[in-house]
């Protein structure tokens, strides 16, 4: 309400011509009608698994590490320990990225909330480049994904993602006490 009398009291004043005074009004207006989503709701899994990901590689790049430099400064160095240490090391460099690329993922999270069963929630990284990609390679050998434009839906998704537009699609069964969620985000 305040930014609305500031641009009015600019129209009254001539800071600003009308037709720039109602443009920017009506952009108010939609920004104030676009509904605020919740952030995404990060089951404690989520932080679990990417936290575990991340230490562990931690934990095999300092070992990694150790070995390689024991191993370059003891006399009697093998070229199997040698090859080992780099192995681990290079294991340990694989898990604090992908440790990493999991805490920024965008996840999908399905929900299903039962009136007399169990609640079951379930979360996937959600790579939609990589499967824009692997579409792109798969359409030549599967005709109906080239009609179905399944890749264009993924890009367009992983524009508004990046936007922070989350998707949610919300399922309620009012019958039984049913509800479906499922978020991408």
């Amino acid at each position: 309400m305040n930014e609305q009398r500031q641009i009015l009291e600019l129209i009254e004043s001539g800071g600003i011509n009308v037709e720039e005074g109602v443009r920017r009004l009506e952009a108010l207006a939609e920004t104030a009608a676009a509904p605020k989503l919740p952030p995404a709701p990060r089951p404690a899994l989520v932080r679990w698994l990417w936290q575990g990901m991340f230490w562990i590689g931690v934990a095999l790049l300092a070992w990694g590490g150790w070995l390689l430099s024991s191993s370059y400064t003891s006399e009697a160095a093998t070229a199997g320990r040698l090859i080992w240490a780099w192995v681990v090391f290079v294991l340990g460099v694989l898990g604090v990225m992908l440790g990493w690329w999991l805490q920024q993922a965008r996840w999908l999270y399905v929900r299903v909330r039962q009136h007399d069963g169990p609640n079951i929630t379930l979360a996937f990284p959600l790579p939609l480049g990589l499967v824009t990609w692997g579409l792109r390679i798969a359409q030549p050998f599967v005709p109906q994904l080239e009609n179905a434009g399944v890749d264009k839906l993924f890009l367009a998704m992983q524009d508004e993602l990046r936007d922070d537009h989350p998707f949610v699609v919300k399922v309620d069964d009012g019958e039984n006490g049913e509800q479906v969620q499922v978020y991408f985000g």
